[in-house]
């Protein structure tokens, strides 16, 4: 009776640790740059709620010295481990993942240009930024003086997004002007034909118009001295200029992520492919507001998590 009983509470508790995910299985976590910050923000809030729910994992960090040897070792390492998940943080890490293995269970983060990615059927990702009926309603409720929006973008990386900000923008009675470009050198006089149409110019995550540091500084000096103020996805251009940032929370990203994968790995597959940050934070240059006499939605302030006075960005 002693066996059987002993048995019967092995089987239990094999039962308990599978479901809680101590189970062999592993879920493999791929950084694609060592020493970015915001990748290891991600990865460290992933790993800590992986953590506190009980699932295992390893890690593989890619160098971003282009390690000849790093799809050799990552292969690798998939073989070895067989992980049940393989949760991919920025491009290269799920360009060298799809590669290899396209059909297992994936999820990726922080990868620039999303829209472009070849996605396996067991594929899931969280987007870079909020989706953009979010953002035009916060520009909106920010700015509500607001009308014509202006965009510069390249139709290789940005189209899509472009076509989705287009319609958002409409359904609030807003015009968003996109001017496209084909190579970072077309940038400056694109905006130059732009900027007297708008009344605020959109900075979007696009590797071509962001190209380099010099394209940058131009266009936020030229908004300034024309006085228009400039909407940017992410809170670094805070200090170049931007008078408002809706920047992704990247401790979120990595909590949703592991929420996503402990979901995934216990075969609960999500309804849609993609989902938007469920967290963000909201930068305002009360500064630059007020140098380009921009007309602001008082009430707005309460949505602000950081308001940047004139010395705090030189």
């Amino acid at each position: 009776m002693k066996i059987i009983n002993f048995y019967k509470v092995f089987i239990l508790l094999t039962a308990f640790f599978a479901s809680t995910g101590f189970a062999q299985n592993k879920v493999l976590i791929v950084n694609s740059d060592n020493v970015i910050y915001r990748y290891e923000s991600i990865a460290t809030e992933f790993k800590k709620a992986l953590q506190q729910n009980a699932y295992q994992w390893i890690e593989f960090k890619l160098d971003r010295n282009e390690n000849p040897e790093a799809e050799a070792e990552l292969r690798q390492l998939i073989r070895q481990e067989n992980p049940v998940l393989i949760y991919c943080i920025g491009t290269k890490a799920y360009s060298l993942v799809h590669g290899y293995v396209p059909d297992k269970k994936t999820i990726f983060s922080a990868a620039i240009n999303w829209r472009r990615l070849e996605l396996g059927q067991a594929t899931y990702g969280i987007t870079n930024e909020l989706s953009s009926a979010q953002e035009i309603s916060l520009l909106h409720y920010f700015f509500p003086t607001v009308k014509t929006i202006g965009v510069l973008y390249n139709d290789n990386f940005s189209r899509e997004y472009i076509e989705i900000i287009k319609k958002d923008a409409l359904a609030l009675g807003i015009n968003l002007i996109n001017q496209a470009v084909s190579n970072v050198s077309e940038v400056k006089e694109a905006f130059t034909e732009l900027l007297p149409k708008i009344d605020m110019l959109w900075i979007i995550s696009d590797p071509v118009v962001l190209g380099d540091k010099q394209t940058v500084q131009h266009i936020f000096q030229t908004a300034q001295k024309q006085n228009k103020p400039v909407y940017a996805y992410s809170d670094v251009y805070i200090g170049q200029g931007a008078v408002l940032s809706i920047s992704v929370d990247n401790a979120t990203i990595g909590r949703q992520s592991a929420g996503l994968a402990m979901m995934m790995v216990n075969d609960k597959m999500p309804a849609s492919t993609m989902q938007s940050p469920a967290g963000s934070t909201i930068t305002l240059n009360k500064c630059k507001l007020d140098t380009l006499q921009t007309k602001f939605n008082p009430d707005a302030l309460d949505s602000v998590n950081t308001i940047v006075g004139c010395g705090q960005h030189d």
